[in-house]
């Protein structure tokens, strides 16, 4: 019975001595980054909503989103998101660059009230610098200042009516085409886990 005592001591210390080693950190991680903002730019200030997931590898992240983007005509950005962190510890500097297409999802108020009018969807970025502040062993708050740029197109016909009924009596219907780049200032503030 005596030589079992020092072989269960063995063990118990090989125990305790393995339980105290920091667990091994994996690779890659899941983010979620959602953001509320303000884009402002000469066509005054509208609200956007942003959420994005993926993975981080490293000082590296890669993931995708979708948001709201209130700024003239309302639209659905849809997305990838590129980041790349600066520094160790609870501050962090964070580079980002996203790109896609904004969905024209234009509500009935934004519209000119032609009966064939239609808005198709354009190409949508936004990049900038970040700041990253841990608040939790994987959360933290976020706050980033970036330009974005979203492209959108406006088609109707604009009708003469007196052309329609008295044939050769001025310009004929011609449909209508604009074609809209938005340049904003993106600020986003938001929380990441």
């Amino acid at each position: 019975m005596k030589k079992w005592i020092p072989i269960c001591l063995l063990v118990l210390s090989a125990g305790y001595a393995s339980a105290q080693q920091p667990p091994v950190s994996k690779p890659w991680r899941f983010h979620s980054v959602n953001t509320v903002g303000l884009l402002a730019a000469e066509a005054g200030n509208a609200f956007q909503l942003q959420t994005v997931n993926g993975a981080q590898f490293k000082s590296w992240f890669l993931g995708a989103g979708i948001g709201l983007d209130y700024y003239r005509y309302r639209t659905i950005p849809l997305f990838l998101d590129l980041r790349k962190e600066f520094f160790s510890g609870p501050d962090k500097l964070f580079l980002y660059a996203d790109a896609g297409v904004s969905f024209a999802w234009v509500s009935d108020n934004q519209k000119s009230g032609y009966l064939d009018e239609k808005f198709s969807n354009g190409f949508y970025d936004d990049f900038g610098l970040g700041y990253k502040r841990a608040i939790a062993k994987h959360s933290a708050f976020i706050l980033s200042l970036g330009y974005s740029y979203k492209k959108l197109t406006q088609t109707y016909t604009q009708y003469n009516f007196y052309t329609d009924w008295l044939p050769g009596f001025g310009p004929a219907s011609q449909m209508q085409k604009y074609n809209y780049a938005m340049n904003r200032l993106s600020i986003k503030i938001g929380w990441e886990f």
